[in-house]
C-alpha cells in the first residue's frame, strides 16, 4: 500500500491541499488576531512583513540547494515541517519582535517551498492544473476554517490547525516519487555549466519583470493584510469574512483546471497586462465601495483570479527567460524580490493606515497598480516553451 501511494496522484493531492490549507489558516485572519491582542496597524504591518525579510535570503538559497542537490522533495518536506513548528510557537508569544521572527520563519518556509512545488507540478506525470487545483480547495477550506476558528475558539487553536496541516503537507511531499527534479539531471551544455548567476543582471526583460512583480506582489500583500479589516469596518463578522475569502478562492478553480487551454496560447505580455489590469480594477472598486457588497463582489470575482494568474505567469515567464539549469534559482529570486516589495509596501501601508482611512489606502494601491499596467507595455518575452500543455 505504501508503494502504491509513493509517487501517486494522491501524494501530490495531499501535499497541495494541506500546504495551502496551512497557509490560509495561518495568514487569512492573522491581521484580526494581531488587532485583537492589541497590535496597532503599524505593528501589524511590521509583523506581517517579516516573511518578506526572511525570504530575501531563504528563497534564493533554497532554489540554489534544489538545483544543486536535486533533492527538492526532501527540502520541501523539511520546509513544511519548519512552517508547522513556527506556526505552533507563534501561539505562545505576544511580544512584537517574537511575533515578527516567528511569522517570518513560518511564511518564508512556505514561500521557499512554493517555487519548488510549482516546478514539481509542472514536471509531474500529471497535468499541472489537476494537481494545483487541490491547493485552491485547501486554501478555500483553510480560509473558512480560520474565520470560524478565531470566532469560536481562543486564538492559539488557529495556529495548532496550521501546524497540523503543515505536518500532513510534509508527509505528502515526502511521498511524491523519487528525489530528483524531473528533467533536472539531463546532460547540460558547457555553456550552461559555466553560466554565472550574474546572467540575471544582464537580462533586461528579466529585470523589468522583477520590477513589475515587485510592485504587484507588494500591493497584493498589503491587500491581503487589510482586506479582512476593511470588511470588518463595513460590519462583516469574522465567520462571514472567512466564508467570503473561501468562496473567492474557489473562483480560481476553472482558471487552474483549464490553464492548459489558455496559458500557452496567449503571450506573456498579454497575460501580464490582463493581470495588472485586474489588480487595478480590484483596488479601485475597494476604494470607492459604499457598503460591504461593494467589497465582497470584486473580492469574489477578481482577487483570487488575479493572484493565481500571476503565480502561473511567473512559471511561464521565468522558464522562457532563463536557462533550464537556473529556473528554480530564478523563481526564488523573483519570490525574494517580491518579498522586498512586501517589506516596503507593508510597512508603508501600515504607516498610511495609522493616519488615513483604509479606503484612502486602496486609492494609493490603485495608483501603484496602474503604474504596473503601464510598465507591462514594455515587457518582451519570446514564448518558446510550452509549460501548461
Amino acid at each position: 500500500m505504501k508503494k502504491q501511494y509513493k509517487g501517486s496522484y494522491l501524494s501530490y493531492m495531499t501535499f497541495y491541499f494541506f500546504a495551502y490549507f496551512a497557509m490560509a489558516a495561518f495568514t487569512c485572519v492573522l491581521p484580526v488576531y494581531l488587532t485583537d491582542i492589541g497590535k496597532t496597524a503599524g505593528e501589524m504591518s511590521f509583523i506581517v512583513s517579516a516573511s518578506s525579510c526572511f525570504s530575501l535570503a531563504l528563497g534564493p538559497l533554497i532554489g540554489y540547494l534544489c538545483d544543486r542537490t536535486q533533492r527538492p522533495r526532501l527540502i520541501s518536506c523539511l520546509l513544511m515541517a519548519g512552517m508547522g513548528g513556527s506556526a505552533m510557537a507563534f501561539a505562545f508569544f505576544r511580544e512584537t519582535w517574537a511575533l515578527f521572527l516567528l511569522q517570518g520563519a513560518a511564511m518564508s518556509f512556505f514561500g521557499a517551498a512554493q517555487p519548488v512545488s510549482e516546478q514539481l507540478a509542472a514536471n509531474a506525470p500529471y497535468r499541472y492544473g489537476v494537481l494545483r487545483i487541490w491547493g485552491t480547495f485547501g486554501y478555500a477550506l483553510g480560509a473558512q476554517a480560520a474565520g470560524l476558528t478565531i470566532q469560536i475558539f481562543p486564538g492559539p487553536v488557529l495556529f495548532s490547525v496550521a501546524a497540523l496541516t503543515s505536518a500532513l503537507a510534509a508527509a505528502g511531499v515526502a511521498a511524491m516519487g523519487g528525489q530528483g527534479m524531473p528533467g533536472g539531471q539531463r546532460e547540460r551544455t558547457a555553456g550552461e555549466k559555466r553560466l554565472p548567476l550574474a546572467f540575471f543582471l544582464h537580462n533586461p526583460a528579466f529585470l523589468l519583470y522583477i520590477l513589475i512583480s515587485f510592485l504587484v506582489m507588494g500591493c497584493s500583500g498589503v491587500n491581503n493584510t487589510y482586506l479582512p479589516l476593511l470588511l470588518q469596518d463595513f460590519g462583516v463578522s469574522m465567520g462571514k469574512v472567512g466564508t467570503v475569502l473561501s468562496v473567492g478562492t474557489l473562483v480560481e478553480v476553472p482558471v487552474i483546471l483549464f490553464s492548459n487551454k489558455f496559458m500557452d496560447r496567449f503571450s506573456s505580455k498579454t497575460l501580464l497586462m490582463t493581470i495588472t489590469g485586474i489588480f487595478t480594477l480590484q483596488y479601485l472598486l475597494y476604494a470607492v465601495a459604499s457598503g460591504p457588497w461593494g467589497v465582497i463582489i470584486p473580492l469574489i470575482l477578481l482577487k483570487a483570479i488575479a493572484t493565481t494568474l500571476l503565480m502561473m505567469l511567473n512559471l511561464k515567464v521565468v522558464r522562457n527567460l532563463v536557462m533550464s539549469n537556473l529556473v528554480t534559482v530564478a523563481l526564488s529570486i523573483v519570490n525574494a524580490c517580491n518579498g522586498l516589495g512586501s517589506i516596503f509596501l507593508q510597512n508603508a501601508g501600515g504607516a498610511f493606515a495609522d493616519r488615513f482611512p483604509l479606503q484612502t489606502l486602496y486609492t494609493a494601491l490603485t495608483g501603484l497598480a496602474l503604474l504596473t499596467l503601464l510598465l507591462s507595455l514594455f515587457l518582451r518575452v519570446e514564448d518558446r516553451e510550452k509549460v501548461f500543455a
